[in-house]
């Protein structure tokens, strides 16, 4: 509804009748600019105006009266409402009885995660590639060694048989000694000694026997030599050939022995 334009200013009393028509068609109080562009009015007029709508006093609304569940009481004597049943107890006889016998169930345990800084079971780390290739190649070098040792030792043997006498016992006799050292030296490198007095004890019995050994391999190498053409000294120094690969071959197994012991423990 727009009011007609005029000079003449209106005041809120005329425009009070258009603007609660306005308010009753758009179902809400109308904003101060939509009552300047109806009513073509200022927004001092148009706030005035405003105001005076939202203090408008309506009419008080009645509650609707509450419809019961039960017909009223008529008459001097009315017979009393009905009221609810009071909540009885549960009989303890009809109600099952939990056997003290009986187990709850068990919680689940849930998985235990190690934090981070637990000790936990000690694990042996694992030998890095590099110690494990170091480890193989010492192995297949102690093996050479033995070998070396082997002939060697064979060579001795051979020299003491050949200068026994044509029968078993004295060629079982002649070749001992060379044998033993080989079994000393074998021992020494296989298994290690923890305590200063057994290892000093083992050594000097290790250099006793490889003394005996060596004394009478050269003198019966010596004299197998000159039986079979040996001359101009050559019969003295070939034993010590063999000798001397027997002494090198055997520090070199020790020593390979203990490097592989040290490795293992590393």
């Amino acid at each position: 509804m727009t009011a007609p334009a005029s000079i003449h200013p209106r005041s809120i009393d005329d425009l009070y009748p258009g603007a609660l028509a306005l308010t009753d068609q758009l179902g809400e109080v109308p904003s101060r600019n939509r009552l300047q562009k109806e009513f073509k009015i200022g927004a001092p007029k148009a706030t005035e105006l405003r105001e005076r709508l939202l203090t408008r006093t309506e009419p008080a609304v009645s509650p609707a009266p509450v419809a019961l569940d039960y017909a009223e009481p008529i008459g001097p004597n009315p017979a009393p409402l009905p009221t609810a049943p009071e909540p009885t107890a549960p009989d303890a006889s009809t109600e099952p009885r939990r056997g003290w016998s009986r187990r709850r169930p068990a919680a689940e345990k849930s998985p235990q995660v190690p934090a981070d800084g637990h000790p936990g079971p000690k694990i042996p780390p694992a030998p890095a590639p590099a110690d494990a290739a170091q480890l193989k190649s010492l192995k297949r070098i102690r093996w050479a060694v033995r070998l070396v040792l082997a002939l060697g030792v064979a060579a001795s043997i051979a020299g003491n048989v050949l200068h026994a006498r044509d029968e078993l016992i004295s060629q079982v006799i002649s070749a001992w000694s060379p044998l033993a050292l080989l079994l000393t030296i074998e021992l020494i490198s296989r298994v290690p000694v923890h305590s200063r007095r057994l290892a000093v004890g083992r050594w000097a019995a290790t250099a006793l026997i490889a003394g005996i050994a060596a004394w009478v391999s050269y003198w019966h190498m010596a004299a197998v030599a000159a039986r079979y053409g040996e001359t101009n000294g050559a019969q003295y120094l070939l034993p010590l050939s063999v000798d001397g690969l027997v002494v090198v071959a055997s520090i070199c197994l020790v020593e390979l022995g203990g490097r592989i012991a040290a490795n293992h423990r590393k």
